[in-house]
């Protein structure tokens, strides 16, 4: 299980408090193997009773050609792009590389996803070859989720080069905000502290700490609501 950010861990046992919901433990499982290594055309790379949900393209891997990511869910699921909704009870991302008038698989992530509902958020973007995926949830205490994935030349795979966790209540004076940035690529985490006055002031304060440079593929990630 993936737990990049072991600082925020403190944050994220006050959200025990919160009244949420997971999603059904019977929610069908993302068939992996039936998703082919190489196909012509996105569609063919959706498994049977399964959806695609939303899609973004961008050149992820420097080629010039258009990249695609895919969100996946079970077919029937109520979603909609940008809408806050409930999270789908089973879904997955797929990263899907341009390659000769074709595509190839090239990143599988079953439990990147957040299954924490009623109230939840997702985006996901390319920008400079970086595939950024956000998840925000929760209702009176909720916590922003970014993870940042740029590709690893030395073996194919999707590298986890930073992570954001933001964790605030609504409203936002209620308690202290909490935000830690980890980037792994040069070992720095920095730790945001948003404070609230009885006057309605509003100050920071920041820590930042050394962590170990390490290496997590997005196939390999396992985030859940103990993080």
């Amino acid at each position: 299980m993936h737990r990049p950010i072991t600082a925020s861990l403190l944050v994220l046992a006050s959200l025990a408090a919160a009244p949420r919901l997971r999603a059904q433990d019977d929610a069908p499982a993302f068939p992996t193997t039936s998703v082919p290594a190489r196909a012509a055309r996105v569609a063919a790379f959706v498994p049977r009773g399964w959806a695609a949900a939303a899609e973004v393209s961008g050149d992820l891997n420097g080629d010039g050609r258009p990249d695609r990511v895919v969100h996946l869910v079970p077919q029937g699921t109520y979603y909609r792009p940008g809408a806050i909704t409930a999270a789908p009870e089973s879904q997955a991302l797929l990263i899907l590389l341009a390659d000769g008038g074709r595509y190839r698989r090239a990143g599988l992530a079953t439990h990147l996803l957040q299954e924490i509902v009623p109230q939840w958020g997702f985006e996901m973007n390319i920008r400079r070859g970086v595939l950024i995926i956000r998840q925000n949830y929760g209702m009176t205490e909720v916590m922003d989720v970014t993870h940042r994935f740029r590709l690893d030349p030395a073996n194919g795979r999707f590298l986890l080069i930073g992570a954001d966790r933001f964790f605030y209540t609504r409203p936002q004076e209620a308690a202290d905000s909490r935000k830690v940035s980890e980037n792994y690529l040069t070992g720095v985490r920095l730790i945001t502290i948003g404070h609230f006055d009885d006057a309605g002031r509003y100050s920071e304060r920041e820590q930042r700490e050394t962590i170990p440079r390490t290496k997590t593929y997005f196939d390999d990630i396992v985030e859940d609501d103990e993080g």
